[in-house]
């Protein structure tokens, strides 16, 4: 078996890998460069009204197949490998600390909140609808996220591999995997990808500093990509239409 300085190389467990991408797949297969959002609203009080709309959709049939992925990932991860933690220390022996230090920070949370708002302000001063519809629907993405992760975090109470509290779920995990659903729809499956890469990255760099197990990355990633996935994801909205003969009914999707 070939070997890094400290250990087995990481590709000798080629399935933690096929259980983070495994949930990628869905979502970045559905993105197009050219699919936008119909609800082109970027103000401040229909964000709140979006916001709210879109919340119970996070657990619609259309997110079943990520959801039941992710769940039973993180089940087995939880009752397996995470009591020895080989993963971390895979990790560690590839010696890898610039790119784990980027993933570190790519999963802060003021990176993609801070690009969120950013372009949802910028969009309207430069006339661009994609890019204000961009930064609100990933504002909105971190912002259901950061709920979702905090309230998880305060019920679970999981001690973190160092030693410390509210492990579960990796919200820098959540924060980086929310980002990239949004990145595909707007701007195209060649930017999803990087986003993508960056948030396995990220949720890889959690195990490898002992801030998280596998499983509490796992979680976060499937969190991520439900909020993501629903944010960008219609229907936007019903409405009744009467008329001559009868009574219409319209769905609008994203």
């Amino acid at each position: 078996m070939l070997r890094t300085r400290k250990g087995p190389l990481l590709l000798a467990r080629p399935w933690t890998f096929l259980l983070l991408f495994s949930l990628c797949f869905p979502s970045f297969l559905q993105a197009t460069e050219s699919a936008f959002p119909h609800d082109d609203d970027v103000s401040f009080g229909h964000f709140w009204e979006k916001c709210v709309s879109d919340l119970p959709r996070l657990i619609d049939e259309g997110n079943a197949p990520i959801f039941c992925v992710g769940t039973l990932a993180t089940a087995y991860e939880w009752g397996t490998d995470d009591r020895r933690n080989k993963l971390r220390d895979d990790l560690k022996g590839l010696g890898w600390e610039a790119p784990f230090d980027l993933g570190n920070f790519y999963g802060e949370g003021w990176v993609e909140g801070g690009l969120g708002l950013s372009t949802w302000a910028l969009g309207p001063l430069l006339d661009d609808d994609r890019l204000a519809c961009f930064g609100r629907d990933a504002t909105e993405s971190l912002l259901t996220s950061t709920f979702l992760v905090s309230v998880l975090k305060l019920a679970v109470d999981r001690k973190r591999p160092n030693g410390g509290d509210l492990s579960f779920p990796s919200g820098h995990s959540i924060t980086a995997f929310c980002f990239a659903p949004v990145v595909s729809k707007y701007w195209g499956e060649g930017a999803g990808a990087v986003a993508y890469a960056l948030a396995t990255l990220t949720g890889l760099a959690r195990v490898e500093g002992s801030h998280h197990y596998l499983s509490d990355v796992i979680a976060g990633a499937t969190l991520g990509i439900l909020v993501g996935e629903t944010v960008v994801r219609g229907p936007e909205g019903l409405s009744f239409t009467a008329a001559p003969g009868g009574v219409g009914l319209r769905l609008a999707f994203n």
